[in-house]
């Protein structure tokens, strides 16, 4: 049997944005420790059909205060035939979250650009061998 991997759904799943101190982050210097973590899951959905989410949780300080905290759950829906169990897990793991990445690297660059926060340019990850 042929694998194939297509993507049916691509969205935005759930997005939180605080920042906490408020106009108080723009008085100051900014001097930015990120910290950055990462969930993957998967769920078979019905048929060949998997959803799979990245969340993404993002927490930045500056001068000893939070300046924000970002939690963002990138998903996708995509239809996998003819691998085994453990070629699709590692299919959903891999190939499937190295998609959703870009997507969330972009939500997040929007959403601080909105925000009128400097950049935070998160690199690039291959999912598929980690």
């Amino acid at each position: 049997m042929t694998q194939t991997l297509k993507i049916r759904q691509i969205y935005l799943k759930d997005l939180s944005y605080q920042a906490p101190t408020g106009a108080e982050i723009f008085t100051r210097e900014w001097s930015p420790k990120v910290k950055v973590d990462m969930k993957l899951e998967n769920s078979h959905l019905s048929g060949s059909l998997y959803e799979v989410v990245l969340t993404l949780s993002i927490v930045t300080t500056s001068a000893g205060s939070t300046a924000y905290m970002i939690e963002l759950m990138q998903a996708g829906i995509f239809e996998l035939t003819g691998y085994t169990d453990a070629q699709r897990e590692q299919v959903l793991g891999g190939k499937c979250a190295s998609i959703l990445f870009p997507y969330a690297r972009e939500t997040v660059e929007g959403l601080l650009m909105k925000a009128r926060l400097p950049a935070l340019i998160l690199d690039p990850i291959d999912f598929e061998t980690n």
